[in-house]
């Protein structure tokens, strides 16, 4: 099984975020079923399409039929709520806020999660709080043969974003596209500049 870790941050980060809030028209429906349908409102779908390329990082040259192409991923993702900007698209990980949900995708690459309305964030386990950010930090304080010193304004926006926000909406399916690009080892790092000779 492919690492969470490894893939999604080589994806620079298609991740997005929630503000939970309940249907105001909820209180209206009366009769037969009602329960069911304010239920219905104040709830959507999340449907989660993730795929993972490996990288191409030298060797002989395999021709377009031989690059690497997108496979199923499958693992978890996790939902955070979070207060989207004015353009109502983008938001910031507050990691003070509590992870509220998880979709994980099958072998297929797909995954559905019921969610309350709202805007959501969709992170990786790295962003669920700063343990890798920490390590990474302290891991990479000084320039090593090849590698310059991590760039810290570049690891708080890494962590921080803003990223891109996921809103449900009641009674909705929400279809999200996650795909996930892998990098060489030597790109692999987060905010580390790689100087070093590469392969043939």
């Amino acid at each position: 099984m492919i690492q969470t870790r490894s893939i999604v941050r080589c994806a620079q980060y298609m991740l997005m975020c929630v503000l939970p809030l309940l249907a105001c028209t909820t209180n209206r429906i009366n009769g037969p079923g009602a329960h069911n349908k304010v239920q219905v409102l104040r709830t959507g779908v999340l449907h989660l399409h993730a795929t993972h390329t490996s990288a191409y990082c030298g060797g002989a040259d395999p021709g377009p039929e031989g690059m690497p192409r997108p496979e199923p991923w499958y693992g978890p993702m996790f939902l955070r709520p979070a207060e989207p900007d004015s353009t109502g698209t983008m938001a910031p990980n507050d990691l003070s806020v509590s992870i509220t949900d998880t979709i994980r995708t099958d072998h297929t690459g797909h995954g559905y999660r019921t969610l309350p309305v709202g805007s959501y964030l969709l992170l990786d386990a790295d962003r669920v709080n700063d343990k890798r950010y920490q390590q990474l930090l302290n891991d990479h304080a000084k320039p090593v043969l090849y590698t310059d010193p991590i760039d810290k304004a570049c690891l708080d926006r890494w962590l921080h974003g803003p990223f891109g926000v996921v809103r449900i909406n009641g009674g909705d399916t929400v279809h999200v596209e996650l795909p996930l690009l892998e990098q060489c080892p030597w790109y692999n790092t987060p905010c580390v500049n790689y100087h070093g000779p590469l392969p043939p």
